[in-house]
């Protein structure tokens, strides 16, 4: 019976390892909040991409790039949050897009939830909202 449970936990693995990864867009102006929320997603064994505004994430996608999950920050110069989510739900972009904001009044998160997020938390992100997300994404 032991062998039986080693050749199953080997399958395991081997399904483990052969999962692909799951690619994650950050868009975020602060270069704090990049560097701890790159490092967090790469924890979780995702595959991490950054970029600084709205505008380079949208350009992205029209080059043909595609994500998993775009973790989306509200303020930002160029193109912010808000109207870079409006933007790519309207080119068809159906990845899953969490707003990371440090706004906290409902009003304002009701507003950026209505551009077309799936989810919106206040930053910085920690383990338990990140463990939220990914098992979220891996579900649907």
């Amino acid at each position: 019976m032991g062998f039986g449970k080693a050749t199953s936990s080997s399958k395991a693995m081997k399904i483990i390892e052969t999962e692909k990864k799951i690619s994650v867009l950050i868009v975020e102006d602060d270069p704090l909040i990049q560097k701890i929320h790159k490092v967090m997603m790469t924890k979780f064994g995702t595959e991490v991409q950054v970029v600084a505004n709205g505008k380079e994430a949208v350009d992205l996608y029209h080059s043909g790039a595609s994500f998993d999950l775009i973790l989306m920050d509200f303020e930002m110069p160029i193109m912010d949050g808000f109207e870079a989510t409006k933007e790519l739900r309207s080119m068809g972009v159906t990845s899953m897009i969490v707003g990371v904001t440090s706004r906290s009044q409902d009003s304002e998160i009701q507003a950026f939830m209505k551009s077309g997020l799936n989810a919106c938390y206040v930053k910085p992100l920690n383990a338990e909202k990140v463990t939220t997300v990914l098992n979220e994404l891996k579900n649907n």
